[in-house]
């Protein structure tokens, strides 16, 4: 699928001239046969009218910003912006001091936590967040392979296909070192397709590190771990660890998000047709001193090679270093979310 940038007729001088550019999420185009080398970077459509109340979008699906979005709640263009918060806690105090709700609310649940995770993700949509949801599995990999886990994944499916929006939806996030990464990637061929049929409002998303898919072991690398199977959403967990001491070292330059991460998420996301976004984030108190603007630059980045969603990693819990938003690093965050849609 193309978008159309413009057509323009020049009757006195009897000169035509197209330009045309791809939409970066339709799986990319050949730039080289583009007519105009100098045409400008794709920028989507402005809405003749963006709809003012919330369930008026929701109805229409489209974003805060005009941009549109599938059944499955994945943006064609525009990234939503959004954080993990304490332990599952509700964002919505934090949200008013910032004047602004989350795009996307991270959580996290076992597999016997069902019922508080739809009541969490009924509350996020009441409040226009798209709930972004970790589950670890109530049974092995192994077992969920050979289909011991169906009724549960099916349930949790239909739970969620109840819900008044859209719904992502992830298993076992981070899974290098956990197990045998085969049955890990059986375990996402045989529940995805199970979640997808009984739920068309849930986005299926796999979630890795990041790091060890590019630059670790050959068996985490993308292609060889990813299952035959249609995914809708991938997403990173990848930080910026300037100035921790981390796995015998300490971090004296700042993760490249630019040049080291992002382009091989969006060029794998073409290639596969899925969407990316950062499902985990996080800037240390050390970083901001020196780098204020991070978080701005980074959404900004994110969104320019076709990132749809970005959550910063707001809590102390499991942490190895101070990520937790305070001080000029949360009101760097408010800035960005300003400037982010919603649903």
């Amino acid at each position: 699928m193309f978008r159309s940038v413009g057509l323009g007729v020049v009757v006195a001088f009897l000169a035509l001239t197209a330009v045309t550019a791809d939409n970066p999420r339709s799986g990319g185009g050949d730039r080289s046969e583009e007519k105009v080398a100098t045409a400008s970077p794709w920028v989507p459509p402005e809405p003749a009218e963006v709809p003012r109340s919330a369930d008026e979008r929701r109805e229409k699906r489209v974003l805060s910003n005009g941009c549109d979005y599938d059944t499955r709640g994945i943006p064609s263009c525009g990234a939503l912006l959004g954080a993990a918060y304490g332990a599952n806690s509700s964002p919505r105090r934090w949200e008013r001091s910032m004047g602004r709700s989350l795009g996307v609310h991270r959580t996290y649940y076992d597999g016997d936590s069902v019922d508080q995770a739809v009541r969490t993700a009924r509350k996020d949509l009441r409040h226009n967040r798209v709930p972004w949801i970790s589950f670890k599995l109530p049974y092995t990999w192994e077992e969920m392979r050979a289909g011991r886990g169906d009724d549960w994944a099916r349930d949790l499916a239909t739970r969620m296909s109840g819900l008044n929006g859209p719904v992502w939806l992830a298993f076992h996030h981070e899974p290098e070192g956990d197990g045998d990464i085969r049955a890990w990637t059986g375990m996402q061929a045989r529940l995805a397709p199970l979640v997808r049929q009984a739920a068309p409002n849930v986005a299926y998303s796999i979630i890795l590190t990041g790091w060890n898919q590019l630059y670790g072991n050959r068996q985490y690398a993308l292609d060889k771990m990813w299952p035959r199977t249609k995914i809708d959403l991938v997403g990173f967990d990848v930080f910026d660890k300037y100035g921790i001491d981390v796995d015998d070292r300490n971090h004296i330059r700042h993760t490249d998000f630019e040049r080291d991460y992002f382009p091989r998420f969006r060029d794998f996301a073409r290639r596969h047709q899925v969407a990316w976004g950062l499902s985990e984030t996080g800037q240390t108190d050390r970083s901001a001193a020196v780098n204020p603007r991070w978080m701005e630059r980074t959404y900004q980045s994110l969104t320019r090679h076709d990132g749809v969603a970005l959550s910063y990693f707001n809590t102390t819990l499991n942490s190895i270093a101070p990520w937790r938003l305070r001080g000029l690093k949360e009101q760097r965050f408010a800035t960005a979310l300003r400037n982010a849609p919603t649903l």
